[in-house]
């Protein structure tokens, strides 16, 4: 039998403090990868030197393209994507460090369910130095025991239309659904986010819920995973306000439908069910872009959002729904 090929798709910008340890830790996996696509967004520090020294000694085939102008996370990543010549894709972060048998438990996942499209692990959180920090991503990410239970039972939709559980550096899909995630327009991140949804839209989806990364908390994360308490999620709160994230999810869910309701494939023709729940969820976030900052003319629409579970379908449930009534 043909060994799959393993394939590892990472972006990197400005990563020289902490990327040899990541290198390292790919090179020390049980199951080598086949290769490693690196793609530099254009690097003002000593990335691409630390890149060159790896790839000279490493024990696979490294290839390193150097962008002449900046792309963003997303664009950065689908370009490392699209290189990759294998037919299992690993995305990886460039400050993380991978558990020696990472890329032996997954891909022996993926041969066990060769009907499985995607899969993610869980992972620790460490702070700069790799120390733990006593919770894991699932527990940052707010991905619950319930909606776990989801998942496991065929049902990831309606966990990734809430929010992002599947983080990049967590997670593997098969290269056939390539054509599927690519392009990612219009789209600065959530690179991982896109690319999890649109396969989870049409495969099944299965989690691992073995630490196989070692997620690094060092204060310059582009996202940076971490438990909050109450204060910092009001802070958070305010923060998604000023920053237009509903905005974000109108143009994020509105290119999911664009790009399932365009599919020529069979096999990637979703449920109509599927788009039905997509144009909901863009429906749910146009309505929260466009709340009034009056308290007393938004309240139809919060009350809207309420009767209808919006908030409990589509966002955070009762977090949600207080954060439209107070803090606007």
């Amino acid at each position: 039998m043909t060994e799959t090929r393993i394939s590892i798709a990472m972006a990197s910008y400005n990563g020289a403090r902490y990327l040899s340890e990541q290198l390292e830790s790919l090179a020390a996996q049980r199951r080598l990868p086949d290769e490693l696509v690196v793609c530099d967004d254009a690097s003002e520090d000593d990335t691409l030197e630390v890149l060159e020294s790896f790839a000279a000694g490493a024990p696979f085939a490294v290839r390193i393209e150097r962008n002449e102008q900046t792309l963003r996370t997303a664009q950065n990543f689908a370009k490392a994507v699209s290189l990759c010549s294998g037919e299992l894709i690993f995305l990886a972060d460039q400050d993380d460090a991978w558990r020696p048998d990472k890329l032996q438990v997954m891909e022996s996942y993926f041969d066990a369910h060769p009907q499985v499209g995607a899969l993610f692990c869980n992972g620790q959180v460490c702070d700069g130095e790799l120390r733990p920090l006593g919770y894991d991503l699932w527990q940052a990410q707010w991905f619950h025991p319930s909606e776990q239970r989801r998942v496991r039972e065929g049902r990831p939709l309606e966990v990734f239309v809430r929010h992002s559980v599947a983080a990049g550096n967590t997670l593997a899909f098969r290269s056939r659904f390539r054509e599927l995630v690519l392009p990612i327009t219009g789209l600065e991140d959530g690179a991982d986010t896109w690319i999890a949804f649109l396969i989870a839209a049409v495969s099944e989806f299965h989690i691992l819920d073995r630490d196989l990364v070692q997620y690094r908390l060092h204060g310059a994360n582009q996202i940076g995973l971490r438990r909050f308490d109450l204060r910092q999620q009001l802070e958070r709160a305010r923060w998604q306000l000023q920053q237009g994230i509903f905005d974000y999810g109108v143009r994020f869910f509105s290119g999911v439908e664009d790009r399932l309701s365009s599919q020529p494939e069979p096999e990637w023709q979703p449920a109509p069910e599927t788009l039905e729940l997509v144009r909901e969820k863009i429906a749910h976030c146009r309505r929260r872009d466009r709340m009034s900052p009056q308290f007393l003319t938004r309240l139809p629409d919060v009350a809207r959002e309420t009767l209808n579970r919006g908030y409990w379908r589509f966002s955070y449930g009762l977090k949600s729904l207080l954060q439209d009534l107070l803090l606007r």
